[in-house]
């Protein structure tokens, strides 16, 4: 996982790989050709520690980051205050948070490295932003990591993911969370952990090419390579002003900080951030 954002209803905001700048970008005009989106740092440094591995989320107009040291919140973007709520699912570089039903969810719970670790299948929930609840302590969620939930026709769905025998190319969904159902198996992308988005009723799911489905069980191969000729990894992927964004993308074996945009999801223009990325 690379950063963090996510987006509110006008801005796209974006928090450094290291949390060592805050910006966010800002559609100067109305969506069309030729109009201009704007980054402007609005800090330096946040009060949590420089990091991976970390996730940002907008709840009622309020801006989460969910930390391995604890979780934070602001409704500016400059003045965070610390939450009482704690890093439920531990180790945030196998585990992810996703939010659901008007709740945020941990899936599991992850201590140690990929060589030596303890994981249990208990899921987190909290509605309150406050305290999290254990809806399951036992159950069949897939005892993996590296997998990047998302929500997708009111169920919760998981895709591919590892744990530290196996790499898996499964598809599994939930509607409670509680309660995991395996969709298929040996999706046509091979084994992989990667980032989906939901972009215009459809499923993209994103690496270095693109697939898309619209049920989460058939997928058809968008396109191989998202920039011809070069090998991209890294990047968080968000829908924003009708757009798919990529931010971060470091490529070629080379950590950059260009961002991606693209209307299709197929085709796009690559800029570097920060600074001004003119709008297809």
């Amino acid at each position: 996982m690379n950063g963090l954002l996510r987006t509110t209803t006008s801005l796209l905001l974006f928090i450094g790989l290291t949390a060592s700048t805050f910006t966010y970008a800002q559609n100067t005009g109305a969506a069309k050709k030729g109009h201009t989106y704007i980054w402007t740092k609005i800090l330096d440094s946040a009060d949590w520690k420089k990091s991976y591995n970390f996730q940002m989320f907008t709840q009622h107009d309020t801006a989460w980051v969910f930390h391995q040291d604890g979780n934070w919140y602001s409704t500016d973007g400059r003045r965070w205050v610390k939450s009482s709520l704690p890093n439920a699912i531990y180790n945030l570089a196998f585990l992810d948070y996703v939010q659901f039903n008007n709740s945020m969810y941990g899936l599991g719970h992850f201590e140690g490295n990929a060589d030596r670790f303890t994981y249990t299948p208990m899921i987190y929930r909290t509605n309150n932003f406050k305290s999290w609840t254990v809806i399951a302590r036992t159950g069949n969620l897939p005892a993996r990591f590296f997998y990047h939930p998302f929500v997708f026709n009111n169920k919760l769905w998981i895709i591919g993911g590892a744990n530290q025998n196996t790499e898996y190319a499964d598809i599994w969904n939930s509607a409670d969370g509680i309660v995991w159902v395996k969709q298929k198996d040996n999706l046509p992308f091979g084994k992989r952990s990667p980032a989906v988005v939901n972009f215009k009723g459809k499923l993209y799911l994103l690496n270095n090419d693109v697939w898309t489905s619209t049920d989460g069980l058939n997928w058809t191969l968008l396109t191989n390579e998202i920039l011809k000729g070069e090998q991209l990894f890294g990047y968080a992927a968000v829908v924003f002003d009708n757009k798919i964004w990529l931010l971060g993308c470091n490529r070629n074996g080379l950590f950059s900080s260009r961002v991606l945009v693209s209307t299709d999801g197929k085709t796009g223009q690559s800029k570097l951030h920060p600074g001004h990325l003119e709008a297809e």
